[in-house]
């Protein structure tokens, strides 16, 4: 099958452009099915976002370490997860390999607030000096849609504040927010 549409879901150490980025979570979507593909997951190596020029905010630390442990663990081991360069480059992989022979500005990444998951994405992109595999144009929020749609219950993660488990809430929800409104995307 070949997808579109993207939920993106990011972990990051901060919440502006140029936060440094924990993990990357990213499920295909077929929105008229209502089917979410296989997804794609990477930890980051939070020294090589530094390295790069990429900020950790002290407050964003401090609530981190008031999550629960599940959450926690992703920095487990944070040396030896994925370069940042090489989590961008197998995004790009990622969403090329699934949206097949669609056209750059048929494909839509949707992201949890118009300056947070897709902004903090592109900053990532542009500090690395790579391409960005999506045009502006196919920026899309699904927080405004959720606000559009008060009364859908949002489908709760299986482990919060994981990139991979958000993304695919986020996605069901989607999905209940389009069946509650008669929406077609």
């Amino acid at each position: 099958m070949v997808y579109k549409d993207f939920m993106l879901d990011l972990e990051t150490m901060g919440l502006e452009p140029k936060a440094a980025i924990l993990s990357i979570g990213i499920v295909p979507m077929n929105l008229a099915a209502r089917k979410i593909g296989e997804g794609f997951y990477t930890r980051v190596n939070l020294e090589s976002c530094q390295k790069l020029g990429m900020n950790i905010d002290a407050n964003t630390v401090l609530w981190w370490l008031q999550e629960s442990q599940e959450a926690r663990d992703e920095f487990k081991a944070n040396y030896a997860h994925t370069h940042i360069t090489t989590a961008l480059a197998a995004v790009s992989r990622f969403i090329s390999k699934q949206a097949g022979d669609t056209m750059m500005d048929q494909i839509r990444v949707w992201g949890n607030g118009s300056m947070m998951d897709n902004a903090l994405l592109r900053a990532a992109y542009d500090m690395a000096d790579k391409p960005i595999p999506w045009l502006y144009s196919g920026d899309m929020c699904f927080r405004t849609l959720r606000a559009l749609a008060p009364n859908v219950e949002r489908v709760k993660p299986e482990i919060a504040h994981h990139a991979l488990s958000d993304a695919e809430a986020q996605a069901k929800t989607l999905f209940a927010i389009l069946d509650e409104t008669g929406l077609t995307l």
